[in-house]
């Protein structure tokens, strides 16, 4: 299979004589078409992950806490997984959440169809199904530091992120590797260890069956998963994308055309990817500039692009029929770094997006459909968000979520 590549000096030189990808306008600070209707103060708590499932919102934090909220209402459901270590990453299959952890074990919760505010734990991967299958043959063992082996279905570091794939779980660590779990035994099929550096971010193609593996060693590694039968599968590296920064998250569009790299030099790269006589190009074809500090989380829905970042802020972008990319919202309010975010479409007023930052706070923030049914979300606006303290759930200040909207 033949990939041709264009690194980031070619970005670069292409941004400088065509704005095909990118808009020159900017945003001002705090301004936009958007509004805080909502504000959960978690105290002393980092907010590290969101997730979104049906009706229910998903945060994990830094003392190892999963809490879950019913949605748009904002009224607390549940919490579990007290006392394990942090929580990196959640993503929800049907009624189980799995959850990544810093003590390198990935938890799988499910809940109860008849208490649906009850998630019992019910699998730590690796399995000791997996364990006891894989731990008497000596090639089983991989050499992780000096003197010292572990079998190669072990994560040995802080897993990073989480992502779903046709049948298949992904996990990527800081160990530098990423393992493939089956999803309905999670049974560990395969380890990749293409990096050299830890993993950062993943992102499946589910219609091409690619995975996208974004690192601190500066690189984007595309695997092809290849069908062999018989439940099983191989994922064969078929290019290497190169930036100038580490990558911290990943998104693709709805489509799969575009793939986009958030990275620590300030920046998002666009990537189109192209099929010419059956091979497959990924070509960087733009940049979304803006953010001060690293971009740490990003996400997509439909033509909004959406990235936060440390330097406290969230901003909105928006790709055009013509996949010129525009600022749309600069969002203000975090005192922390910007750890994740999610996006909910409503079809009738626009879009809810909530942020997870390390002050503690998740702030829901509402996009309208039309632009101009909201000018900006100033500290002049008349309406106050909701706020309540996510340890005990009260509301203190404001009227019901539903009002803003």
């Amino acid at each position: 299979m033949g990939v041709r590549l264009m690194g980031q000096d070619s970005l670069d030189s292409e941004a400088s004589t065509s704005s095909s990808l990118v808009s020159s306008r900017s945003c001002t600070n705090g301004r936009g078409p958007h509004k805080c209707i909502a504000i959960l103060h978690g105290q002393a708590l980092h907010v590290i992950t969101l997730a979104l499932s049906g009706d229910v919102l998903y945060a994990g934090s830094n003392h190892g806490d999963i809490r879950a909220w019913d949605h748009p209402d904002m009224q607390e459901a549940t919490k579990f997984g007290s006392g394990r270590a942090a929580v990196k990453c959640i993503v929800v299959v049907g009624n189980r959440v799995i959850s990544a952890h810093q003590d390198h074990k990935i938890r799988v919760w499910r809940r109860s169809k008849c208490q649906p505010q009850e998630y019992r734990l019910v699998s730590t991967l690796p399995s000791i199904k997996d364990y006891i299958a894989n731990f008497l043959p000596a090639k089983n063992y991989v050499q992780v530091r000096r003197h010292h082996k572990s079998l190669w279905i072990n994560h040995n570091d802080s897993i990073s992120c989480l992502a779903v794939g046709n049948g298949v779980l992904y996990s990527g660590s800081w160990d530098k590797s990423v393992k493939v779990w089956r999803l309905s035994d999670f049974k560990c099929l395969e380890s990749l260890c293409g990096h050299i550096d830890a993993v950062n971010a993943l992102a499946v193609d589910k219609q091409h069956d690619l995975l996208y593996t974004g690192s601190g060693d500066t690189t984007v590694k595309v695997y092809q998963r290849q069908d062999l039968g018989n439940k099983k599968s191989q994922h064969v590296l078929v290019a290497t994308l190169e930036v100038k920064s580490p990558v911290n998250a990943l998104a693709l569009s709805p489509e799969g055309a575009l793939l986009y790299t958030a990275q620590s030099d300030k920046t998002v790269t666009i990537w189109k990817m192209k099929e010419i006589d059956g091979d497959r190009q990924w070509t960087a074809v733009g940049t979304l500039r803006g953010h001060r500090l690293a971009i740490l989380c990003l996400t997509i829905m439909s033509n909004l692009v959406i990235t936060g970042s440390a330097d406290t802020t969230v901003r909105v972008w928006r790709r055009d029929a013509e996949d010129v990319h525009t600022c749309l919202s600069v969002m203000v309010g975090h005192t922390g770094p910007v750890k994740s975010l999610c996006v909910l479409s409503d079809m009738a007023m626009g879009a809810l997006v909530y942020s997870g930052s390390m002050d503690g706070d998740i702030r829901v923030w509402w996009l309208p459909e039309d632009e101009t049914d909201l000018l900006s979300s100033d500290d002049s606006s008349p309406d106050s968000p909701v706020v309540i303290n996510w340890r005990s759930s009260s509301i203190s200040t404001g009227s019901p979520l539903c009002r803003s909207v």
